[in-house]
This record gives structure tokens, sequence and C-alpha cells, in this order.
């Protein structure tokens, strides 16, 4: 082997290996803030006007969940970043879904449709959609690009 076939093949090993970037360090307690204050809103809504309110904000994060997840599958190149992105949005909708159909199932006729063996199913699901939005800000800060001053 010649030193030429040597280099490459480290190159080829090098390029084959994960290309994981540095993790930034941050304060994920805004998140923390932000999660808590999120949920407590969509369970005042729900004791105050009932599920309906509940779907509605939760719409709204569940589009901006989405819109996130688009930007980060077109713009970051960690595979990991992307995936994870894609599987918060699927878990997200997952329980926004089942969210919508007991919620207007529970506030129509007081019995939810889907799942209906789960009780409190359908009044945990604001947790569980912003659990999809708190791990995509966390990936906006681990991989996302430096904000510049």
């Amino acid at each position: 082997m010649t030193d030429e076939d040597v280099s490459k093949q480290d190159e080829d090993e090098q390029e084959s290996q994960s290309t994981r970037p540095p993790v930034r360090p941050f304060n994920p307690l805004v998140n923390y803030l932000f999660y808590t204050i999120a949920v407590l809103a969509a369970y005042m809504l729900y004791y105050f006007f009932g599920f309906p309110a509940v779907i509605a904000l939760m719409l709204f994060f569940v589009i901006r969940l989405y819109r996130d997840t688009v930007t980060v599958v077109k713009t970051y190149e960690y595979k990991f970043a992307r995936q994870a992105a894609v599987a918060n949005l699927i878990y997200s909708l997952t329980f926004f879904l089942i969210l919508v159909v007991n919620g207007l199932a529970i506030s129509q006729s007081g019995v939810p449709i889907f799942l209906s063996d789960f009780q409190d199913l359908t009044s945990w699901t604001p947790i569980f959609i912003m659990g999809g939005v708190f791990g995509m800000s966390n990936i906006k800060r681990m991989w996302g690009p430096i904000p510049t001053l």
C-alpha cells in the first residue's frame, strides 16, 4: 500500500462516521417555564370554556411545531436532529388527534370515542402535545444556527 492509498482510506473512514455537530450548552429552564405556563393555560381554558378552547390553543402550538419541523428538516444538516423533529411532530399530532376527537365527543355527549378505556387520556393530551413542542425547542437550541447579535 502506498501513502496515497492509506490517506484515501483514512478520508473514507472519516466520511463514513457520523458527523455530529458539537452540542451547544443551553439553559432549558426557559423551556420548562414556557411549557408549564402553556399547560396551565390549557387547563384554565378547559375549566372555563371546555375542550373546544383547549383544542384551539393546542392547534396554535401544533401549527408552530409543524412549521419548525419543516424548517429543521430543510435546513439542518444533522440527521438525528431532523429525525427527532419528525418524531416530535408525529407524537404531538397523534395526541392532538385524540384531543380533537375525544374532546369534541366529550363536550357533546360526555363519552370519549377514541381509546375510551383510558378515562383521563383526553385531559392529559395538552401535556403530551406540549412535550413535542418542548422537544422541538430543545432541538433548535442545541443544533440550530447560532443567533447573531
